[in-house]
C-alpha cells in the first residue's frame, strides 16, 4: 500500500502541466487530462500557482469543474520557468545604467555571478538604486501584472574617472599645498560620493581628519578653515549699549564665524567665551 502511495505521489510530482500565464485555462486542463477537452480553451478555470510552487487539483475539485462524478486522478500545474544566462542579465543591467549614467562615461559591467535557480518567464528589471557598493545588484522579474520574483547579480561596475589624492600625510586643520596632491585617473565605482576631481576645489579648505598618502580626497574629508585658531592672538570687541572697547587676547580653542570659542585675557589670566565674527576677531555683547 505504501509503495502505491509513493508511486502516485511521484506521478503528480513529475507530471505537472506547465502554465505560461497567470491563469489556468480550459486549454491547460485539456493538456493535463484529455477528458477536459470539452472545456472552452479560453475559459479561466483557476489562478496559476505562484512561480516555484505547484498547484495540485484533487478529484473532488476536478469533478466540480467537469460537472461529472469522474473518476479523476489528481493533476498538477506549475508556472513555466527558465534558467537565465549572463547575456540576459547583462542586457538588463546595461539598460538600467543608461538612465543613470551619461553615454560619455562609458560604464563597464563585469558579471561575477548571478542567480542560478529557475525563474518565471517575464521582464527583467534592475534599478541603479539596487546596486550596493559591495557589488550586489538586486532586481526582479515581472511575470504578471502584479507579480514579481527576486533577481540578483554580483557585478563590478566602473567608469573612467579622474580624482585628487594625497601624496603626503595631510594633517587636520592645516592648509593644503598643491605639492602635497596629485591627480589620478582610472576605473572607479560610479555611484555614491565621488572623490574631488580638481585641485582648485581643495585649495580653500582644510582636512577635518588625517588624510594618508595615496588616499583619494572626498568632500566629506574637508572643511572650511577656522577663522580663529587655538593659540593665536586675536582682537576682542566688547559692546555694552553704545559703549565699545577692544583689546588683544589669546584664543584657547578654534572656531569659525558664528561659533563660540574660549578666550584668555593675558593681562589678568581670566577666561571667557566670545563669538567669532571674522578672521582673527571675536566679540562679546553685554
Amino acid at each position: 500500500m505504501r509503495l502505491i502511495l509513493l508511486v502516485a505521489t511521484a506521478g503528480v510530482a513529475f507530471g505537472c502541466t506547465v502554465v505560461d500565464g497567470p491563469n489556468i485555462t480550459g486549454k491547460d486542463m485539456a493538456a493535463a487530462n484529455p477528458s477536459f477537452a470539452t472545456l472552452d480553451p479560453a475559459s479561466i478555470v483557476a489562478s496559476s500557482p505562484i512561480p516555484g510552487v505547484r498547484r495540485v487539483m484533487h478529484p473532488a475539485e476536478l469533478a466540480r469543474i467537469e460537472q461529472t462524478p469522474g473518476p479523476f486522478e489528481e493533476i498538477c500545474f506549475e508556472r513555466a520557468t527558465k534558467i537565465l544566462n549572463a547575456n540576459e542579465i547583462l542586457a538588463a543591467l546595461e539598460s538600467a545604467l543608461r538612465s543613470a549614467i551619461s553615454r560619455e562615461a562609458q560604464p563597464k559591467i563585469e558579471i561575477l555571478d548571478f542567480i542560478r535557480t529557475p525563474v518565471p518567464l517575464g521582464t527583467l528589471e534592475f534599478s541603479p538604486t539596487g546596486l550596493s557598493a559591495a557589488g550586489i545588484w538586486r532586481g526582479h522579474i515581472k511575470c504578471d501584472d502584479n507579480r514579481t520574483a527576486p533577481l540578483w547579480a554580483k557585478v563590478r561596475v566602473t567608469t573612467e574617472q579622474t580624482w585628487i589624492e594625497a601624496i603626503q600625510p595631510l594633517a587636520p586643520g592645516k592648509p593644503i599645498a598643491a605639492d602635497q596632491l596629485t591627480m589620478r585617473s582610472g576605473p572607479r565605482f560610479p555611484f555614491g560620493q565621488a572623490p574631488i576631481g580638481a585641485v582648485e576645489l581643495i585649495s580653500t579648505r582644510v582636512p577635518n581628519r588625517t588624510i594618508r598618502p595615496g588616499e583619494p580626497i572626498f568632500p566629506s574629508m574637508l572643511a572650511a578653515p577656522h577663522d580663529v585658531e587655538r593659540g593665536e592672538t586675536i582682537r576682542v570687541l566688547v559692546s555694552s549699549g553704545e559703549a565699545q572697547i577692544s583689546f588683544d587676547a589669546v584664543a584657547e580653542s578654534s572656531g569659525r564665524a558664528g561659533e563660540t570659542v574660549l578666550v584668555k585675557n593675558p593681562e589678568n589670566g581670566r577666561h571667557f567665551q566670545a563669538r567669532v565674527q571674522e578672521k582673527g576677531k571675536v566679540s562679546i555683547i553685554k
